[in-house]
């Protein structure tokens, strides 16, 4: 029995579907780049080198490390507001991306996109548990 503070299961459900989407979009922003290696290395005259740093530590990084942080502020704070500042703030860098001029500007906009995509699976993982009866986590 649901109390009167329990969401109903269709709203998690709905949830669920809207975290999702922004899981989608998140991951598809983290691999564009990946399709772009080569107009991105010729453009900005970049090696193999600083490809694979902007394609993985100025991303990885972060986004591991504000993962941990963000966790810590998603069991204290509003969920919601951390992810929706999250989703700002990595639409901005990924826009900040499409205008860089060279290496270091294009490596702190990854940066920044890391850091704003580390709010969403904390953030999700934790609603998606309170949204849902502990009857539907129980294992039959």
């Amino acid at each position: 029995m649901e109390s009167k503070n329990t969401p109903s299961l269709r709203y998690a459900w709905f949830v669920v579907a809207i975290l999702t989407l922004a899981n989608v979009s998140s991951f598809v922003d983290r691999q564009i780049l990946s399709l772009l290696v080569g107009s991105i290395k010729r453009d900005l005259h970049l090696s193999d080198f600083e490809i694979s740093l902007l394609m993985g530590l100025s991303f990885a990084l972060f986004y591991t490390l504000f993962g941990i942080i963000i966790g810590w502020y998603a069991d204290r704070y509003s969920r919601r507001n951390i992810i929706i500042g999250g989703i700002a703030i990595w639409s901005l860098m990924t826009a900040l991306c499409a205008g860089v001029r060279n290496y270091g500007q294009f490596f702190l906009a990854r940066m920044g996109v890391g850091v704003g995509e580390a709010t969403l699976s904390p953030s999700a993982y934790s609603m998606i548990s309170d949204y849902f009866p502990k009857a539907v986590w129980a294992l039959p």
